[in-house]
């Protein structure tokens, strides 16, 4: 059976590790997404960036997918399939006059960016954006958070949602809590309730589905390729979606844990007797000034058991790709 993944992610190297699958991607190396904030920090891609082993692997841009002849088109040429599985990762749209850290190039421009600045303001107060304002005072800024739910952290424990709130406060990040973003110009955030004077704007939101799932015709929520229990295109029997890429109608975190186990149902589906996808959450972990903190099967930990959770979460991410 030829079996080929688009996107070579947690989710698409996942499915690599069931079954060489001819895989295609845009770059030569996997991003660790979650140490994108360190590049940022450092100014160290290799934080983030593991090369790919040589194998199957084909690095090109899909410019088509023929559902009907079941055909991939690429820059370097057309390839068929029998199964195919789209593990394209997320994209991000961003607030206008905003910056964003979606990738390796992203991180060293905002660094640089921020670098030359004095008055920095973060859109979002979940587990990027936490991270990021830490990042940006560590680094000597005027950092304001602003966040449009009552609390950060909103998909994680209470105890670490207080704790980030603390935390930042602590080191000097004015949070800013139940406030919508009205407008953005002139070096100014307007809210419902504060005017913010910055140089620099980074919008950690607005996460979403690849352009490749729109571009297409897939069905999709957000961006997200709908697919079915068994991760099983709504349009395409043939055809699966895993990770970022994908979603059910009852809804699939975006999460490395969970494109991890989504890539490696999809393929295990893909070859054989299909089984409902059911995914879990071991772990979400924070860093903020050097701690870490967050949840571990439910449970708030801090300190050396979650920065132990961490790095078996990297160092699993790391086997992926050796």
């Amino acid at each position: 059976m030829r079996t080929i993944i688009i996107g070579g992610g947690f989710a698409g190297l996942s499915a690599m590790k069931v079954n060489k699958s001819l895989l295609i991607d845009e770059k030569d190396y996997f991003t660790l997404t979650h140490k994108l904030v360190d590049v940022f920090k450092t100014g160290n891609p290799n934080l983030a960036k593991i090369p790919y082993r040589e194998g199957n692997f084909l690095r090109a841009r899909v410019r088509e997918i023929d559902f009907r002849r079941n055909k991939v088109i690429t820059e370097m040429g057309a390839f068929d399939y029998d199964k195919l599985l789209i593990a394209a990762g997320y994209s991000q749209k961003i607030f206008p006059n905003t910056l964003k850290i979606e990738n390796i190039d992203d991180a060293l421009n905002l660094r640089q960016r921020v670098m030359k600045s004095k008055k920095v303001t973060i859109l979002g107060g979940g587990l990027l954006g936490v991270e990021l304002a830490s990042a940006c005072k560590e680094m000597g800024k005027e950092v304001s958070l602003v966040e449009g739910q009552n609390k950060l952290l909103g998909f994680m424990t209470k105890e670490s949602s207080q704790f980030a709130l603390n935390k930042l406060s602590e080191i000097g990040v004015k949070v800013l809590l139940n406030q919508k973003v009205e407008g953005i110009e002139n070096g100014k955030v307007k809210t419902n309730d504060y005017e913010l004077e910055s140089d620099v704007v980074i919008s950690s939101v607005g996460f979403r589905g690849p352009s490749l799932v729109q571009e297409m015709g897939l069905t999709n929520v957000n961006g997200r390729m709908l697919v079915d229990d068994y991760l099983r295109s709504v349009d395409y029997e043939n055809v699966y979606g895993a990770g970022d890429s994908a979603t059910t109608k009852g809804f699939v975190p975006m999460s490395a844990q969970v494109a991890v186990q989504a890539g490696k149902t999809a393929m295990e589906n893909m070859l054989r007797e299909p089984r409902k996808f059911t995914y879990k959450q071991v772990a979400i972990i924070v860093k903020i000034n050097g701690e870490y903190f967050g949840d571990l099967m439910g449970r708030f930990v801090r300190g050396k058991v979650a920065e132990m959770a961490e790095k078996i979460g990297i160092t699993k991410a790391v086997m992926l790709v050796n």
